[in-house]
C-alpha cells in the first residue's frame, strides 16, 4: 500500500510541475530575456515635426506626415497622392538634424500661430508643428492664400517635404497627373 501512495504523490507532484512549466500554476510565468536583448520597454517616439496639407479647390495632394526624433516617419495619404492610406519610413540621423536645423534657422518658434487671412480663395492650407528638444510643441496654421505669411514659413513647409523626400509617397507632379488621367 505504501508504494501506491508514493506513486500517487509522485504523480501529483509531476502534474503540478508540468502545470507550472506551462504557466498555469497560478503564479506569473517567468520571462527570460532573449540573448542580447533588453527586457526594457522600447523608447517612446518623441515628436519632432508634423506637416499636414489640406486640399484646395482642385487636385492638391492631401496628406499628413509626422517625424519623430528617433527618425521614424509616419505618413497618411488621403487624396491626389500616389500612396493612399498609411505608410512608414525612416530618416537617417543627419536628416533628422537637417530637419531640426530647418526649424531653428528660419525661427519657426517666432512665427504667429495662424496665417489664415483669405486674400484669395481656393488655395490649400498647410498645418505644421514642431517640438524643440525638451520644449513645448508649436503649431502654425497657414492658408496659402494669406499673402501676409512670411516666406520663411513656406521655406520651412517645402523644406520638410524635401528632407523626408515626400515624392516617394505623393508622387512627382508627372506621376500625380498620370493618376488624374492628365
Amino acid at each position: 500500500m505504501e508504494p501506491a501512495r508514493t506513486a500517487a504523490r509522485l504523480a501529483i507532484l509531476v502534474a503540478f510541475a508540468a502545470l507550472g512549466a506551462l504557466g498555469c500554476g497560478g503564479g506569473r510565468p517567468r520571462q527570460l530575456p532573449l540573448e542580447g536583448r533588453s527586457t526594457a520597454a522600447p523608447p517612446k517616439h518623441e515628436h519632432l515635426a508634423t506637416i499636414e496639407r489640406i486640399g484646395c479647390y482642385g487636385s492638391c495632394p492631401v496628406y499628413k506626415l509626422t517625424v519623430y526624433r528617433d527618425g521614424a516617419v509616419e505618413y497618411e495619404g488621403e487624396q491626389y497622392v500616389k500612396v493612399e492610406g498609411k505608410a512608414a519610413g525612416e530618416l537617417r540621423p543627419e536628416e533628422v538634424t537637417a530637419l531640426e536645423e530647418l526649424f531653428r534657422k528660419h525661427r519657426y518658434l517666432e512665427l504667429k500661430d495662424s496665417y489664415e487671412y483669405e486674400g484669395y480663395t481656393h488655395a490649400a492650407s498647410v498645418y505644421t508643428a514642431y517640438t524643440p528638444a525638451g520644449g513645448k510643441r508649436k503649431d502654425v496654421r497657414h492658408y496659402m492664400g494669406d499673402i501676409s505669411a512670411p516666406q520663411r514659413l513656406v521655406t520651412i513647409e517645402e523644406g520638410i517635404d524635401a528632407v523626408v523626400k515626400i515624392e516617394q509617397w505623393i508622387g512627382t507632379r508627372a506621376e500625380r497627373d498620370k493618376l488624374l488621367g492628365r
